[in-house]
């Protein structure tokens, strides 16, 4: 039925209108249709601007007819869709002041989201975050795949974490038994930390320095610490095995050490250091370069030979045995040294020779000197030679002391004084004395020509 309309009329009281009954009857028509609708019928109350159920717990429902959508100002609701009318407009949701838009438990207000029951936020299903993912502690149980930088400030717990790109970690980070701080690795008390490579891989480390003393570069093994030594050991009866040795350029390869045959030795330490000169060590012992020295004190250096072998020094051969008192070592001219009784060995006299050049400056210079409390006296054949003059005599001299003075005797000189002989060409004047005890042969040229003097020397004992 449409809707009754009651004439009024033209203007008040002009009795052109509808009578009070039919104006009545018009309204009663018009109510009955309006309760006859569901809208009524279903106990909707509508208030000022409330639309409320007048039944207690009762929904509402919007319900449009066939494809059309309730449709509000920028917004539309398509079954179970809300969507924004306009085009590429945003549908916002706001909740007033500190409040949240709470949607099944799940709270949104502003950037965060929280759960409103203070549970825990499950996210079943895949989450892709292109942008920077902030918690403070995450819980992730599942697979998390992160296409960007991961950035964890706080604690973490991960069950399983994949890398494949490069990772950054500030501060403490544990996984499982282990922990990284900066450029440091430790493991929990008491474990161990192991590399295992996968399959036929191999863990390369290019630069390893282990215990701050051994640093381990390319195919050098080296120590870091000053005078530290290098001790490779092995454990309980193993044996350090190295298959080929190159010592500073020299081979040791397949050799044995010690014996014919490969047996137990003794050895002394041997040390060789190449940072020191060169020097190869071992105890008493160096050898640099060409020197060998003993290193303990008042050590003697003794070559030995094996049984009745030789000890033999650039081709000359040492008797093997010591021979008798006296005797002196001769060679037979192929290299070959043995024991001699010499028949002018003294036991309380020595002959010694020497030489001397004295300036003619006339200034006192000492041409011998012999021990005062070893020796007493001693017998010289002296040769002064003057090349300048063409001159050369012969002369003898004796000299003696009593512990405090010197005494001397000149004599028998022969030369060619005026060049034939007939006289002694005497340029050498000779004196003697006790300096610092020990008795000083001098001599004084009383020209400008300088002499060369040679002799021989017999020597008393006191």
């Amino acid at each position: 039925m449409t809707q009754s309309t009651i004439n009024v009329g033209t203007i008040g009281n002009d009795g052109t209108g509808d009578s009070i009954r039919i104006a009545g009857a018009k309204v009663n028509n018009n109510f009955t249709e309006l309760y006859a609708t569901s809208a009524v019928q279903s106990h909707i109350g509508i208030v000022q601007n409330n639309i409320s159920s007048t039944l207690s717990n009762a929904d509402i429902d919007l319900k449009p007819a066939g494809t059309g959508s309730i449709l509000f100002p920028g917004i539309r609701f398509n079954d179970n869709n809300i969507e924004a009318v306009v085009t590429d407009d945003d549908l916002k949701i706001i909740p007033n002041g500190s409040g949240y838009i709470i949607i099944d438990g799940l709270g949104f207000a502003g950037t965060s989201i929280n759960a409103a029951d203070s549970s825990v936020i499950n996210v079943n299903d895949n989450l892709t975050v292109d942008g920077t993912l902030n918690s403070t502690i995450p819980v992730f149980t599942g697979a998390v795949t992160i296409n960007s930088t991961l950035d964890v400030t706080s604690t973490t717990t991960l069950s399983t974490l994949s890398v494949s790109g490069a990772s950054s970690f500030v501060g403490t980070t544990t996984i499982d038994n282990l922990t990284f701080n900066d450029n440091i690795i430790s493991s929990s008390s008491n474990a161990d930390i192991n590399l295992t490579p996968g399959g036929t891989g191999v863990v390369n480390v290019s630069n390893l320095t282990i215990d701050s003393s051994i640093n381990l570069t390319d195919n050098v093994i080296k120590l870091t610490r000053s005078n530290d030594d290098m001790i490779m050991s092995a454990s309980g009866t193993g044996s350090i095995i190295l298959s080929k040795i190159d010592i500073d350029e020299g081979t040791v390869d397949n050799t044995v050490i010690g014996a014919t045959t490969p047996a137990a030795s003794t050895f002394t330490t041997l040390t060789f250091s190449p940072t020191n000169t060169g020097s190869l060590s071992t105890t008493g012992l160096t050898i640099t370069d060409n020197t060998i020295t003993t290193t303990q004190s008042n050590d003697d250096l003794e070559l030995e030979a094996n049984s009745t072998g030789y000890v033999s020094l650039n081709g000359i051969k040492l008797p093997n045995a010591d021979g008798g008192t006296g005797q002196v070592l001769k060679t037979d001219g192929s290299g070959n040294l043995s024991w001699f009784t010499s028949p002018i060995l003294f036991s309380s006299t020595d002959f010694l020779d020497g030489t001397r050049t004295v300036t003619g400056n006339s200034l006192t210079y000492a041409i011998d000197s012999f021990s005062a409390s070893t020796y007493r006296s001693v017998k010289y054949h002296i040769q002064i030679s003057d090349a300048t003059a063409d001159r050369y005599s012969l002369i003898e001299a004796n000299v003696t002391h009593d512990g405090t003075n010197a005494y001397l005797s000149v004599f028998g000189g022969v030369g060619n004084g005026d060049g034939d002989g007939s006289s002694v060409y005497d340029t050498l004047e000779l004196s003697a004395d006790i300096d610092s005890g020990n008795v000083r042969l001098l001599g004084r040229v009383n020209n400008t020509n300088n002499q060369v003097l040679k002799f021989i020397k017999k020597v008393l004992k006191v």
